[in-house]
């Protein structure tokens, strides 16, 4: 698919309705509540509808503000929808370095875990609280042990 810098009605569509279920979903509403999905996003419960049945036109901005408030890629959200292709998002991520380690095996179980992706961002940066508040524990520690061997 070339990239015409406007978004595809039905693929916005279909995104959104994964989205719904994925965000709001549960096990007596499999398909997800779009107005919960409409205040997490900042839209209204008509906005929603639209954007379910391609009954109007997209922004690039409308893109945006759903993965800002769902903590995804704004560029691969608007290649799924048509605006960018990938060759635009390769171009956009090439040389950056990777933030993830992929290795680490806490963060490998938040990745694998099956929860919407806002979730897993607020858990990927409680575990970097985590680990900051150790290292500030152990530097503590470390200088408890210099004043001791100071005092010996």
């Amino acid at each position: 698919m070339a990239a015409d810098g406007s978004i595809d009605r039905k693929a916005w569509a279909r995104v959104v309705t994964d989205l719904i279920a994925q965000e709001t979903g549960t096990p007596a509403k499999p398909g997800g509540n779009k107005s919960r999905f409409a205040e997490l996003v900042g839209v209204t419960y008509k906005t929603v509808l639209r954007w379910t049945q391609a009954a109007s036109d997209v922004s690039e901005e409308s893109v945006r503000q759903v993965a800002r408030a769902l903590h995804i890629s704004p560029l691969e959200l608007l290649v799924r929808v048509g605006y960018y292709t990938d060759a635009d998002l390769d171009a956009a991520t090439k040389n950056k370095p990777v933030a993830i380690d992929q290795a680490d095996p806490a963060l490998r179980v938040i990745l694998e875990a099956d929860v919407p992706p806002r979730v897993q961002q607020r858990m990927i940066q409680r575990l970097h609280d985590l680990r900051a508040r150790e290292a500030e524990r152990q530097v503590d520690e470390v200088r408890w042990w210099i004043d001791q061997a100071r005092g010996a």
